[in-house]
């Protein structure tokens, strides 16, 4: 079975399985890297990083972009 780890805007993890299935959420992602190796036994496939753009001003946001 392969995992991913989703990190959320108030930087929690969440580790994933393939099927969608939230195991766990954890206080960074590298606390949720070492569930994965040692509970798991695998290295995750990759992270997903979850940005919150509706909670900067505009003036970030269009700063981001030009």
């Amino acid at each position: 079975m392969q995992y991913h780890i989703k990190e959320w805007s108030d930087q929690t993890a969440s580790l994933i399985a393939e099927d969608g299935h939230s195991l766990g959420v954890f206080e960074s992602i590298g606390e949720a890297i070492d569930a994965c190796c040692y509970d798991c036994l695998v290295e995750p496939e990759y992270i997903e990083k979850h940005n919150n753009y509706l909670g900067s001003s505009p003036t970030d946001f269009e700063s981001s972009f030009v």
